[in-house]
């Protein structure tokens, strides 16, 4: 992959499934809670199982995204891992990267919301020994 725009298609890509994924979990998440609250143990352990799945994709994505960095010199990885993690103060410099920008900001968005769900449950069910406690 030697082309540059070939391969930042390539991170888009992967990016973009992420997002979905990580859309998807923030759905897994709610619906959890939800059997939870009904004490719908059986679905509750459903959800759980198709979460661990998703997170499972999510990671195999973050892996390939992290392979295909490394094919790029270490100032555009730096540049690229910085629009990735949303502290880029650099303005992206093509469509694919301005994308890349966006839809990581947008992802961050979405993973918030699901941990802030997740402290909820994981609070409700565990109590003092809550995974989420300080």
């Amino acid at each position: 992959m030697e082309n540059k725009k070939e391969l930042l298609t390539e991170i888009l890509k992967r990016v973009q499934k992420n997002y979905v994924r990580v859309v998807e979990l923030e759905r897994l998440t709610k619906e959890m809670g939800t059997a939870l609250s009904r004490n719908d143990q059986e679905s509750a352990q459903l959800l759980v199982k198709m979460r661990q799945e998703e997170m499972d994709q999510i990671s195999e994505n973050k892996q390939e995204i992290r392979m295909l960095l490394m094919t790029l010199d270490t100032a555009e990885r730096d540049r690229l891992k910085g629009w990735l993690e949303g502290r880029s103060g650099e303005e992206p410099d093509s469509f694919e990267t301005k994308k890349i920008a966006e839809l990581s900001s947008q992802l961050t968005q979405v993973l918030n919301r699901t941990i802030s769900i997740d402290q909820v449950i994981n609070k409700k069910l565990a109590g003092k020994d809550s995974y989420y406690q300080s």
